[in-house]
């Protein structure tokens, strides 16, 4: 049953056979096969065949999709653990968007980690977007963005106010601009439409590399002011300076040690909202 299931959940994810067998190391009239299984054993038709390619889930299979995740992260918890019977550690993935990830997340880590000995600690850095859709896939336990996302599966929790600044020197004719998946790109660009700027742009999909070029006083920026050090020149805005981090966590938790965690990190964040000042 358990292979069904995964086979089941790549197949959802791929929206395509060929791929689900090649991600599975199977052959596809296998994964065909044990689809045809898992509709036979639940008298339902999850996935309309649409053509030769196109594979379109049912609205039953978008009610078994997240179900399933969750049997198998339980199972895969209970397998790591027993596995490792010596010690019974587990495993948090945290996954973080740039800022959170570099300025926000490691002043708290070191009390985590103290707090949570027989824990072993992942921290991933990507777009919101992807901290989102990896914990909608129950590949990440907990999550930090930096701009409000819609899931019916996760828990948003508001959790710090974070500055926003203008960087850079105020005669440069360049403007820096993250990729558009980015939460700072949209910051910037209601900054430029705001006050009818037209300056030259230059694009960089890395928040440490903006922050290199304003070093060398290279463009300007709307960036956070948790990033900012003596070495970048910067100014306050006068409105629109706020934005919300989020602390994402799973409606569903069958570990209690991921409930305990969220817990503790959303308790330790908000009692140490001065020392980010």
């Amino acid at each position: 049953m358990f292979q069904l299931l995964q086979t089941f959940v790549s197949v959802y994810e791929t929206k395509n056979f060929t791929q689900s067998a090649e991600q599975l190391f199977l052959s596809q009239p296998t994964v065909s096969s044990q689809i045809k299984k898992l509709e036979e054993h639940l008298g339902t038709v999850l996935f309309l065949r649409n053509g030769k390619q196109e594979i379109i889930p049912t609205e039953e299979a978008t009610f078994l999709y997240p179900r399933v995740l969750q049997i198998l992260e339980e199972w895969q918890d209970a397998e790591n653990r027993l596995l490792a019977h010596e010690n019974f550690r587990e495993r948090c993935v945290i996954a973080c968007s740039h800022t959170c990830a570099v300025y926000f997340l490691p002043r708290f880590l070191p009390k985590l980690v103290e707090h949570f000995p027989l824990i072993d600690f992942s921290l991933l850095m990507m777009n919101s977007d992807d901290v989102v859709l990896q914990m909608e896939q129950h590949k990440v336990d907990i999550g930090f963005i930096e701009k409000a996302e819609r899931s019916e599966f996760l828990n948003q929790i508001p959790i710090y106010k974070d500055e926003l600044v203008l960087a850079g020197r105020s005669d440069s004719n360049y403007w820096l601009l993250r990729e558009n998946d980015s939460a700072l790109r949209f910051y910037n660009e209601v900054y430029l439409k705001k006050h009818n700027l037209s300056p030259r742009l230059i694009y960089v999909n890395n928040s440490e590399a903006i922050l290199a070029l304003l070093r060398q006083g290279i463009g300007k920026a709307i960036v956070s002011k948790l990033s900012v050090g003596d070495s970048v020149i910067w100014e306050p805005l006068t409105d629109n300076n706020l934005r919300d981090f989020y602390l994402l966590t799973h409606k569903t938790v069958f570990r209690k040690r991921l409930i305990e965690v969220a817990a503790y990190l959303e308790e330790i964040i908000k009692n140490n909202q001065e020392g980010l000042e």
